[in-house]
């Protein structure tokens, strides 16, 4: 029975050293992320490893390739050239649907068969 309880013990000792350690290295990750001088404006995943990426710098947007190998500059954008292609109040056209309310659907679909 002491063996069980020690291993219990161990087990939750590692798990709570695992979330501290994962939390401390996020921060250094966001701190070390800021820079003066240029900013990520938004990417999009074509596929493994492939990325579309628009970057900021002073003033100018660039339009990236970048592979695991290669970052290529596609274009360069003019300011009025950037606009959203989704609203920004979150309208439900084009964002995924969450979790909860395809289980809601999926319940009502479920009642009308009956």
């Amino acid at each position: 029975m002491l063996r069980v309880i020690g291993t219990f013990i161990a087990v939750a000792l590692i798990i709570y050293g695992s979330y501290m350690a994962s939390k401390y290295i996020g921060k250094g990750m966001t701190r070390g992320s800021g820079s003066l001088y240029m900013r990520l404006i938004d990417q999009i995943t074509l596929g493994q490893d492939r990325h579309i990426a628009i970057v900021q710098i002073s003033g100018r947007y660039l339009l990236l390739g970048v592979t695991a190998g290669q970052i290529n500059v596609l274009s360069e954008i003019q300011d009025e050239e950037l606009f959203p292609l989704r609203p920004e109040n979150g309208g439900e056209g084009t964002s995924p649907s969450d979790f909860k309310s395809i289980l809601e659907k999926l319940g009502d679909f479920g009642k009308k068969r009956r």
